[in-house]
């Protein structure tokens, strides 16, 4: 099974560089940018591929700084909810026990 994700993965990722690097090579009119800072004229594939990057890596900081932390404490709420599951069972079990 993993090796079928890996592969599967693999040729996804090959299909958009091959995709960028097409579309990088058809885009190359220069296109001017206008920044708080200032303006730049850069080729469209790279404005396009930085924007892509920009938000690629804005969602991976919103992955690990806000997702992540809920994940976990699912995970810690669930073993906790397991534990009481466990200390409610055993003590029903000694309750019927004592009621004979």
């Amino acid at each position: 099974m993993f090796w079928i994700k890996f592969i599967l993965i693999s040729a996804i990722l090959l299909v958009v560089l091959l995709l960028g690097v097409e579309f990088s090579t058809l885009h190359t009119d220069p296109v001017t940018v206008n920044y708080l800072l200032g303006t730049t004229t850069q080729p469209l594939s790279l404005v396009v591929v930085s924007a892509f990057a920009t938000g690629a890596f804005v969602t991976a900081l919103i992955g690990i700084f806000v997702v992540l932390p809920l994940r976990w404490q699912v995970a810690h709420l669930r073993q906790t909810l397991s534990t009481k599951d466990q200390e409610i069972s055993l003590l029903v079990r000694k309750a019927g026990r004592d009621a004979r």
